[in-house]
């Protein structure tokens, strides 16, 4: 069960119950005249390629417990989304990467605590520098590292990162 966030009922200025959902991302008080917007929140991810293999992530927590990913998460306030990408290779797998790439970008809904987050996920390239050795930490139960033709697209956890996949073209792996 999800919570609808149209059952916002509350002014997060003035607290008045005058408030009103209008429409998928918005909503006015009529006692302070506030236009609240819900807006997407900033993800990214990164495609990590080690010679003709890429490294995925298996997700120790929910939402997608037990499912694959890639490593990435939010961008967090005051931080670039390279900045992000770079922090959140390190916190899951242990490695410091340079010079992500910037892919493609994807809609997704995120459900967290029943409550849907839509984010807009960024997606990166990199390779794993020569000689690191990447380590399951964080949110991360497990690496998996797979040749793209043997990733079994039903397991991976967000349609985001499926399609960022599905996407990623095979002349990557000599960047």
């Amino acid at each position: 069960m999800s919570i609808d966030v149209r059952a916002i009922r509350y002014c997060p200025r003035c607290t008045s119950a005058n408030y009103t959902f209008l429409d998928d991302r918005r909503w006015r008080c009529a006692t302070c005249d506030l236009v609240y917007y819900h807006n997407i929140a900033a993800a990214c991810a990164v495609i990590l390629t080690r010679g003709d293999q890429l490294l995925l992530t298996l997700r120790k927590s929910d939402p997608g417990a037990g499912l694959l990913d890639l490593p990435g998460g939010f961008v967090d306030p005051d931080e670039s989304v390279e900045a992000a990408v770079i922090r959140e290779v390190h916190e899951e797998l242990g490695i410091v990467i340079d010079t992500p790439r910037y892919f493609a970008s994807y809609q997704n809904r995120y459900y967290f605590r029943e409550i849907e987050y839509r984010t807009l996920d960024l997606i990166f390239t990199a390779s794993v520098p020569e000689g690191a050795a990447p380590v399951a930490a964080d949110d991360v139960a497990e690496v998996v590292v797979v040749r793209p033709e043997d990733i079994d697209f039903e397991k991976i956890a967000f349609a985001s990162i499926r399609q960022a996949l599905q996407d990623f073209p095979g002349d990557k792996f000599r960047h």
